[in-house]
């Protein structure tokens, strides 16, 4: 039984497979190196950015806030 509004919970779901997309295109290997769970590297700080900014997009869609979508786009330009 699901508590959450479905819309959030959709939005959420597709989040998750444009960045699982973007992941396997962009850094297949993240899934086998796991370095985020290494002390004193870059990647730990990062993985722990990464997971707070995905707790406040989460809070954002429950409490009914607009999230831009940030985090997957090419930033090369």
């Amino acid at each position: 039984m699901t508590l959450a509004d479905p819309k959030i919970v959709s939005a959420i779901r597709s989040r998750m497979q444009s960045i699982h997309e973007w992941m396997a295109a962009e850094a297949p290997y993240v899934a086998a190196d796991q370095r985020h769970l290494d002390l004193h590297m870059p990647e730990r700080a990062y993985w722990h950015y990464g997971y707070k900014t995905a707790l406040k997009d989460v809070l954002d869609l429950v409490e009914g806030r607009t999230i831009p979508n940030l985090g997957n786009e090419d930033r090369s330009s």
